[in-house]
Formats: C-alpha cells, structure tokens, sequence
C-alpha cells in the first residue's frame, strides 16, 4: 500500500483533507534502513509512489522525518537576476536554451567534481545519472519532459559530499527538496540545480508515446530530443530509429502537445509548493522566455537561458561560472512574465480528469487517436509554416 503522512501546514491550507501528497522524490525510499519501500506505480496512470511492505517496516519514522512534504523545506528568494548564454556555440547547439546547465556542468567536473543529472536509460526510460567525465555531459543535456527516477543518487551523493567531492545536483523543485530532506546537512561542496518546471507527464505514458510514435516511423525509437535546435531555439523535437529521423513542432505532437497544456501532470504538480518565487535550491535555471521583448538586444536563435542565484552557495557558484557566459542582469519580473511557474502552478485542466483513462486497456493506436488526439487549430498550423524571424517579430511586438 502507499504511504500516508500527514502533509505539512502549507500543504494542508491548500489541500484540506488530502494527506497523500507524494511527489515521487524517492527520499524514503533512500533513506529507509530495512528497504521496507519502494518506489512504483500504483495505479493506471503510471506515476512512481511510495508503497511499503509493513512487514519489513519496523516504525522508525525516518521516512516521515525525511518526506519534502511532511518537513517545510528552506526556501530562499532570489538575489540576482540573470539572462544568460554559453560562449560555448557547440554545447549550446546541444542545450535547451541558453546552456546555463552545461556551462556549470563543465566548470565542476573541469575542477574533479561530480554532476547529477536527468538522461535516458538504454530503454528510453528516464532516470537520474551520476557523471565525472565531461564526455558523459551530453546525455543530461537538454529537456527530458517526463518524470525522472531519482534511484539511488541521494545515497551515493552523501556518500560523495562526506568523502570530500564537489557536487551539482540538477532536477526540478521537488526532486531538490527530496535530497535536502534526505542529507539533512547542508553540505559546503553541494551545489543545488533546480529546473522552472511545469509539471511531470507519467513514465508509462511516454513509453506509450515512444511505442505509438516508433509503430507510425516503422522502427523502435532509438533517439528523442524534446528540445531540438535544428531551426533555432524553440520547442520542436527530433527523434530517431535506426533508419528514420523525424523533427517536428510540440503544436503537431500529441504527447508534447498535451504536456505543453498541462493535461498530464502528476497530480500533486497542480498544488506544488515550489513554484513560487521562493525556490529551494542555489540557483534556479529555464528558458527566458520573452527576452526579446524584456532584452530585445541579447535574444539570439540560439538560445537564451535564465538563472535566479538564490543563496550565497547559489552566488558563490555564480563567481566560478559566470566566465562561462554572455550574460546581462534582468529582474524576477520579467522573468517571470515568460514563466508562470515562477509565480504559481499550473492550472489543472478539464482534461485531466479522463486523459489517462484507457491507457492499459486500449491499443496505443486507439489511446493516441482518442484520449490525446489534438482539436485542429488552423492558426497553430498556420503558424508553424512562419519562418523563426517572423515568429519572433510578432512575440516581440505582440
């Protein structure tokens, strides 16, 4: 069965009567001395939850002390707005937006350290690495829109942070907020990464989504980019099979499109208690959104990304890093503009009762054609046959 806590005060002033307000994170999981839980999918949708085997469990309140949503996690508002992009053009064909990720990625592990990040699994699943060689930085690079598995990365960090390794630990609010809980020490050598996240789309479902879209391609997806920089930066994906590659725009891709919507987040991302100008880690990174109307004169094709520094750790990484960069300072307003999560979650949507119906019982081809089919939009059409100038002439002036 699933764990149960009592969620803590914040959480039950939004929330009422609901106490089970599990994330994902994996805390307990991790911290738990008889491996009593487990993180699985406990029903239709997918999403990983914590379930325990209370004949193992021997009652010691660990994972209650170290659940994010049972302990009021530290949060802190930012110091310094930045709007930023790697000097680096060929990581930066490689990231996102601006390469704030990869830049700070390549000073620690340039200086002995470790970075810990999201990639894919040798079966497209999504889980979070451990990385000490800058040739393995590419596979964290760049958008993974799906639930991560954090595993076992919370142990083997404290095992890393005691014996004295510098550590960059990416992944969004919630994941961050799991492995403070689950160190309780605020380690000088961790650096935290958090992500301005929407929300999580269900591991089943991209499987579904991989397997429904390699049935339309005729051949096993071997490669997905959610955020491929082929016509510039923006939100078109490539993916792969071993004879076929395919880029399309997120409007025309039903997985991306009902992400980008917000159909199918875990349900817990519609009250999260990160997005918020408050954020719990050092420094907070995303797509500035909007920079060529909020900076007209740094927006560039290829890319630009925003970084919050939100604690003295968060500038002190800022001071080894920012060498790395283009960059001029902004404001958390503006920022924000372009990035609502900054400000409060996403809006749980109509669609979200019903989406994840039928996603065992029917065929990928008929839960594709019927639960997450797209109403035909003529002007989102239209608007992606525009070149990339036109479409950022009309946002700057819009």
């Amino acid at each position: 069965m699933a764990i149960k806590f009592n969620v803590n005060k914040e959480v039950q002033v939004k929330l009422g009567d609901l106490i089970d307000y599990c994330t994902g994170c994996g805390a307990c999981e991790q911290v738990c001395p008889t491996k009593a839980i487990s993180m699985k999918p406990v029903n239709e949708e997918g999403f990983f939850e914590s379930v325990t085997d209370f004949e193992k469990c021997i009652d010691c309140n660990q994972c209650r002390m170290t659940c994010p949503q049972n302990i009021k996690a530290k949060l802190n508002a930012p110091q310094l707005n930045l709007a930023v992009r790697d000097k680096d053009d060929e990581e930066l064909k490689i990231s996102a937006s601006g390469g704030a990720f990869a830049a700070a990625a390549r000073v620690i592990l340039s200086q002995g350290g470790v970075v810990v990040g999201a990639a894919y699994n040798d079966d497209m699943r999504v889980s979070h690495h451990i990385i000490d060689r800058l040739k393995d930085l590419p596979q964290l690079q760049s958008s993974k829109y799906v639930q991560s598995n954090t595993t076992e990365t919370f142990k083997s960090v404290k095992k890393l942070l005691r014996d004295g390794r510098t550590v960059l630990y990416s992944g969004t609010p919630c994941q961050i907020a799991g492995l403070k809980g689950f160190l309780r020490n605020d380690y000088d050598n961790l650096y935290t990464m958090d992500v301005i996240c929407h929300g999580v789309a269900s591991p089943k479902l991209f499987a579904k989504y991989l397997e429904w879209l390699g049935g339309k391609m005729g051949g096993k997806i071997i490669y997905y980019d959610f955020r491929d920089k082929t016509t510039g930066w923006g939100l078109d994906y490539m993916t792969k099979t071993k004879t076929k590659t395919k880029t399309m725009p997120c409007s025309l891709d039903p997985y991306y499109h009902h992400f980008l919507k917000g159909d199918t987040y875990r349900e817990c991302c519609y009250h999260c208690l990160y997005a918020r100008q408050e954020r719990v880690s050092d420094i907070t990174i995303g797509d500035y959104w909007g920079v060529e109307k909020e900076h007209p004169s740094f927006y560039s094709t290829k890319g630009v990304s925003c970084i919050l520094i939100n604690t003295p750790k968060g500038q002190r990484l800022w001071d080894l890093i920012s060498s790395e960069f283009e960059s001029i300072e902004s404001t958390f307003d503006k920022i924000a503009n372009g990035n609502h999560n900054l400000k409060h979650p996403t809006i749980r949507t109509a669609l979200r009762d019903s989406i994840y119906e039928g996603i065992d019982a029917m065929s990928v081809d008929d839960y594709f054609a019927t639960k997450m089919a797209i109403p035909f939009n003529l002007k989102a059409h239209m608007k992606e046959l525009l070149p990339k100038w036109v479409k950022v002439l009309v946002k700057k002036y819009k």
